[in-house]
């Protein structure tokens, strides 16, 4: 092995060690978010509570009305106050509401390294978000477990927050470098945006269900239960062929697999016809950002 390669070898380990165990690098929920989150978990918690609670943060509230009144929702009533919100939504919808308008900031920066347009990451990961929870309530998946693919439509590229840095400085060196950013990632930095995307969510104490699906969107994964991220998986696929939320021709190539299909329990026909409705559901997220500005 050449010393060039063992240099490689052992830059790339001394980032992912860095990545690993630098908590620091890994932004914060905002603490108000956090505390809202911890009342939501809490089976004692009654509508009034959160509403009590939000009155600290009318900025976020105003953003959440915003999104629960646009497309994005698709709800046939206009929603005016925090408790009228949790009477339409349950606390599961309004915790992907919270998280959805807390982690929007993460989600609009500067990603053009992986292909992505401006706002682009934001715009894929609202509409994977909104196919997510068209497909799974679409294959007979609980309310919750819809809302829960959700927030991991939302946020199964969050890992890129964490490298999109270090991708930044690999490649400005090596501007005709080929391969897809998975393999860029693992080439240069040790690391990809799966297993970084686990660390944040494990930081923000998401739910282990969603962790996982985070981790495994590009893989076939360990989980017992393949199905949320089969979903996820169908989803972008879909979006990736689409190009939402990509400049033009640097959207990742789609891979529709066969096992996905099979652990749904859809047939080649039905995902047809299942498409048709998951890219509504992403027209109406887009038409949905339009209207908010975002």
């Amino acid at each position: 092995m050449s010393n060039s390669t063992l240099a490689s070898l052992a830059m790339q380990e001394r980032t992912r060690r860095e990545i690993l165990h630098k908590g620091d690098l890994i932004p914060p929920l905002p603490d108000f978010v956090v505390r809202l989150l911890s009342l939501l978990n809490k089976p004692e918690t009654e509508p009034h509570d959160l509403e009590r609670q939000m009155q600290n943060d009318q900025v976020l509230v105003a953003k959440m009305l915003a999104m629960v009144n646009s497309p994005f929702y698709g709800l046939n009533r206009s929603i005016r106050t925090i408790k009228d919100a949790v009477m339409v939504l349950g606390f599961r919808g309004v915790r992907s509401l919270v998280l959805a308008t807390s982690t929007a900031k993460f989600l609009q920066r500067d990603y053009t390294c992986y292909g992505h347009e401006p706002k682009g990451l934001w715009i894929h990961a609202a509409c994977v978000a909104a196919g997510s929870k068209f497909l799974a309530r679409s294959c007979g998946l609980s309310v919750d477990a819809a809302e829960q693919l959700f927030v991991a439509g939302l946020l199964h590229d969050i890992g890129k927050l964490l490298l999109v840095g270090y991708l930044n400085d690999a490649l400005r060196t090596r501007p005709t470098v080929q391969g897809t950013s998975q393999e860029l990632e693992t080439r240069f930095i040790g690391i990809d945006h799966t297993e970084a995307g686990a660390l944040v969510s494990a930081k923000w104490n998401l739910s282990p269900e969603i962790q996982e699906v985070i981790k495994a969107h590009h893989d076939q994964g360990s989980a017992e239960d393949v199905r949320p991220i089969a979903v996820v998986r169908l989803v972008d696929a879909v979006a990736h062929r689409r190009g939402t939320g990509y400049l033009p021709g640097r959207a990742p190539e789609a891979q529709i697999q066969a096992n996905d299909l099979l652990a749904l329990g859809v047939s080649g026909e039905q995902w047809q016809e299942l498409q048709v409705g998951v890219e509504g559901a992403m027209d109406d997220a887009l038409s949905a950002l339009a209207a908010m500005g975002s």
